[in-house]
């Protein structure tokens, strides 16, 4: 089983990986302490035979020797080579750990979806259990050498209790020469079909779901069969480890210390130090690294980072049978929780528990400085330009408008090709039921509608002298509006109250519900009604080029 040492990680502080490097069982020290030490026992051989045993022509052939693989070891990627591999062979680890198979979801499946209490039902998911068990088996037969050891035969199936003889007959009669692991699959699914067909099974989509449930754990433990019948490129594994071997295998010579390597042609100065300490640091770094790929190649083998196949098939075999049988149609009492009179519930601490101050689920601006917000009323309103002309969906194109970014109409697009009275009425209704702080922002829609068609009265208007000093008075706009409005409404009397007084500023209250901001509204539909009734068309003598350059900076706001 693989080597557990999360809580020794699971608070980080100083001696934290300390403890964790001094550990033996699956730890580097383990896996390449034998390489380590034969390669210091020939380094230090022909160390001795240099400095002892050679003459001077011949120390100086070995130090030409040593100098040429110094120089030409560096040639070999091992870095390159070893991290692509380690990174396929990772990948590949990982997959095989998601398909060794978990018989959990399966068991609560068949649970909840094969009902009933008589001994024929709790027969029917037992046995549901023990088909997938035997599967599983038999495929960690083939892949897994612990398993192969325990059971070495289908009879030894038998003896540990998970075949019967009935059944061993049954699956040798099936003549086969591929390996017959869908065999106990399509008993799972025959016993599945009896349920359905007895009516254990209450409804189609659960027996359709249940099937699902189980294919999935037969394709997962078929996975593992796959991979070990398709592994790794063998030449991808042959050149790697040549590469790593070869590699230490000429630092052997050329990081030997020489005498005259002050008189060689591309020699380095050396410290005469007699421990290759830098080489031997590579040697743990890299034939460790070596020994991650070979210990993941196969993790169904023996290793210490192996996955445990016997504890999976056993562990497998009692949640299966605690699901489906012992704790089948068991459940509390449904009570009341212990927070039911709790609006904000929280459970209690034990003295020695250690609950750290922690952070809301909640967005990053919440706690934003309050200096750089404004809580003031929006002071600019998007809105269409104006149109011409007898559509209404028609703009206003200004050329001469200081290049300042177009607005657009509260009111969403496709609201203007609806007829203007069925337009205007929303805008009363809006009005109505809008708060009082945003009803200046209806009143502005109203303008907008008003001016959808111009009149000639629209031309009387001076244009400011100073675009940036104009201050957008919106009960001003509304008024001038209301003007222009009962001008085109003349040949209907309508009677237009006037704005009331406030005591206080001594100004037209304009947006009161007495004033004719809220009349202006409120009475639109008739003025709109009215206006169709005379079909007032917009003159076209004035284009919308010099139309937007007289009037588009005063209106576009």
């Amino acid at each position: 089983m693989t080597v557990a040492y999360s809580l020794d990680v699971a608070t980080s502080g100083l001696f934290t990986q300390i403890k964790v490097l001094l550990r033996w069982k699956g730890s580097v020290w383990k896996s390449i302490w034998s390489e380590l030490l034969i390669w210091l026992l020939l380094y230090s051989v022909l160390s001795v035979i240099y400095r002892v045993l050679l003459n001077k022509a011949q120390r100086e052939v070995f130090e030409q020797l040593c100098t040429f693989f110094d120089t030409f070891s560096v040639f070999i990627p091992v870095t390159f080579m070893l991290g692509f591999y380690v990174s396929i062979v990772y990948n590949r680890w990982t997959k095989v750990f998601d398909n060794v198979g978990w018989i959990d979801t399966s068991a609560l499946t068949i649970a909840q979806y094969i009902r009933g209490t008589s001994e024929r039902s709790r027969l029917i998911r037992r046995n549901c259990i023990r088909y997938m068990i035997v599967a599983q088996a038999m495929v960690f037969r083939d892949v897994s050498p612990a398993i192969r050891r325990r059971f070495p035969t289908m009879r030894h199936l038998i003896t540990a209790g998970l075949l019967t003889e009935d059944e061993l007959v049954e699956f040798d009669a099936i003549v086969s020469p591929q390996s017959k692991y869908w065999q106990p699959i399509q008993w799972l699914f025959s016993l599945v079909t009896i349920a359905k067909d007895e009516g254990l099974i209450a409804d189609y989509y659960l027996y359709v779901d249940l099937m699902d449930k189980l294919r999935d754990f037969r394709t997962k433990i078929l996975n593992l069969v796959i991979f070990d019948m398709v592994p790794i490129p063998l030449v991808y594994t042959q050149v790697v480890n040549l590469a790593v071997r070869t590699y230490f295998l000429l630092a052997l010579f050329g990081r030997q210390f020489l005498e005259n390597s002050a008189n060689i042609p591309g020699a380095k100065w050396k410290i005469d130090i007699y421990f290759p300490i830098m080489t031997s640091l590579q040697i743990v770094f890299i034939i460790g690294w070596l020994k991650v790929s070979e210990v993941m190649l196969n993790p169904l083998g023996e290793d210490d980072e192996d996955f445990e196949t016997n504890w999976i098939i056993e562990r497998n075999l009692q949640v299966g049978y605690a699901v489906v049988d012992q704790a089948y149609g068991r459940f509390p009492i449904i009570k009341r929780d212990p927070f039911w009179e709790d609006e904000t519930p929280q459970t209690l601490d034990t003295p020695t528990s250690t609950r750290k101050p922690h952070t809301h689920m909640q967005g990053s601006c919440i706690n934003m400085n309050e200096a750089d917000l404004d809580n003031g009323l929006m002071s600019f309103v998007r809105r269409r330009s104006r149109s011409i002309g007898d559509d209404d969906t028609s703009s206003i194109y200004t050329e001469n408008s200081d290049k300042r970014a177009s607005t657009v109409s509260m009111l969403p697009r496709h609201m203007w090709a609806q007829p203007r009275s069925k337009i205007s009425n929303a805008i009363a209704k809006f009005y109505k039921s809008d708060p009082e702080p945003r009803r200046a922002s209806v009143c502005v829609a109203a303008l907008d509608l008003n001016h959808r068609r111009p009149s000639t009265d629209l031309r009387e208007i001076e244009k400011p002298e100073n675009v940036d000093d104009v201050i957008i008075d919106v009960p001003a706009l509304v008024q001038e509006r209301i003007r222009i409005a009962k001008q085109q409404a003349a040949a209907v009397k309508i009677e237009i109250p006037e704005a009331s007084v406030s005591p206080a500023a001594g100004t037209p209250e304009a947006t009161s519900p007495s004033g004719n901001v809220k009349w202006f509204v409120e009475e639109m539909p008739v003025i709109e009604e009215e206006d169709e009734k005379t079909h007032r068309k917009t003159p076209r003598n004035l284009s919308a080029s010099e139309y937007g350059e007289k009037y588009g900076k005063f209106w576009n706001f």
